[in-house]
């Protein structure tokens, strides 16, 4: 039995945001395939308490669950300041004179809390979600024959090209992704950019999803559009965007269902509008909606929802962000425009041509089942992982 000991600083039970849908899917591949999986996370960074720890060690989806704490308690103010505060302003400013230009997470402390935990096992993989983590492998005797794993989920340096230099900030994350036997890149578009520059074998592992059952077994659907997000910047900008540009073009009898956490950040309310802050389970929602939207203007790397709603069959009506990092970028079942009259023209000719609707769900459901079925991607993932 092959052992992994995988590293992803935020809880994967939590699934309201695509980065913990893709750690939730890479840790059910290593399930079904037999690895004994040894989980580690951050206590502050993944917002952890004692409930969901314990909800975590009873999902069996991990042999072994390590929760650490990045820093002490402030209880004794002294102990806190002389032996975390102050060596690990030190740490994670070696060159501080000269500011890094990209985001160190790693604390002194964790690492020497994630060197105890490779001290005492033998691991096959070591697996490490975010090249701001990536330091845990580094100069780092203990991880003996393992051969190391990242997965990139995203193009950081594109992430904070606002707050970095990007000349500093991207020489320094392909530095990172070097540090690796093995980078998983989940788009075509990073896999391209990293595998230019990076020393290391970088491999296409793209979203993986489920083939939904029955979902075509609702046929009075409840909604015309379904928007799925969470409260991240990008989807600020977006959602600001559709409703003041688009919505207002669309007729009320539109009747459109808004998920996630981005409710928090919108004061529009209409009697064609359904708020859901969190949803356990969207099967239900993609089953009764007709058209997804995904109106994108900044960010990187493949949208989940995108992934998500394809696997529904559902028509995607998007800007052209939204089609980052598929692998098909026509006859993907996407609408896609950055202009917002074309965009609303795109949703109201789902909505009103039926042969156009059937041909775009079918274009959907081909392109989920060719690139993004999980049964699909695991067999690509067992030449990675050298299963036989």
């Amino acid at each position: 039995m092959k052992k992994v000991l995988f590293f992803m600083p935020d809880n994967p039970l939590k699934k309201n945001a695509g980065n913990r849908t893709r750690a939730l899917s890479m840790l059910s591949y290593f399930k079904s395939r037999n690895f004994e999986i040894d989980f580690v996370s951050e206590y502050f960074t993944g917002r952890w308490n004692e409930t969901d720890i314990k909800a975590f060690e009873q999902s069996d989806l991990a042999n072994n669950t390590y929760v650490i704490k990045k820093k002490p308690s402030k209880k004794n103010i002294l102990y806190y300041l002389l032996f975390y505060k102050l060596p690990n302003f030190f740490y994670q400013n070696k060159a501080w004179f000269f500011p890094l230009q990209f985001p160190e997470l790693v604390t002194l402390r964790f690492k020497r809390a994630f060197k105890k935990i490779l001290k005492n096992n033998d691991y096959d993989y070591i697996f490490i979600n975010y090249a701001s983590w990536a330091t845990l492998v580094e100069h780092n005797p203990l991880t003996g024959k393992a051969i190391t794993v990242i997965d990139t989920h995203d193009f950081t340096t594109a992430q904070y090209q606002i707050k970095n230099d990007i000349g500093q900030s991207f020489k320094e994350e392909i530095r990172r992704i070097s540090l690796f036997d093995i980078a998983l890149a989940i788009s075509v578009e990073e896999q391209y950019v990293f595998s230019q520059f990076c020393k290391t074998k970088v491999v296409l592992a793209p979203m993986m999803l489920d083939q939904p059952e029955n979902f075509h077994t609702v046929k009075e659907k409840s909604f015309d559009l379904i928007y799925v997000a969470s409260d991240n910047i990008h989807n600020q900008k977006a959602a600001s965007w559709f409703f003041s540009h688009v919505y207002p073009l669309l007729p009320t009898s539109v009747q459109i269902c808004i998920i996630g956490q981005i409710n928090e950040h919108l004061s529009i309310k209409a009697p064609n509008i359904v708020s859901v802050n969190f949803a356990e389970d969207l099967s239900t929602y993609y089953q009764n909606a007709k058209v997804a939207l995904c109106p994108m203007l900044t960010g990187t790397g493949t949208k989940i929802k995108v992934v998500e709603a394809l696997s529904y069959g559902l028509p995607i009506v998007c800007n052209t962000r939204g089609i980052d990092g598929l692998i098909n970028k026509t006859d993907n079942g996407c609408l896609v425009s950055d202009d917002p009259i074309e965009f609303g023209h795109n949703i109201m000719k789902l909505l009103t041509d039926e042969a156009e609707y059937k041909k775009q769900a079918e274009n959907a459901l081909n392109a989920f089942n060719m690139n993004y079925e999980k049964e699909r991607c695991y067999e690509h993932l067992d030449t990675v992982f050298q299963i036989v």
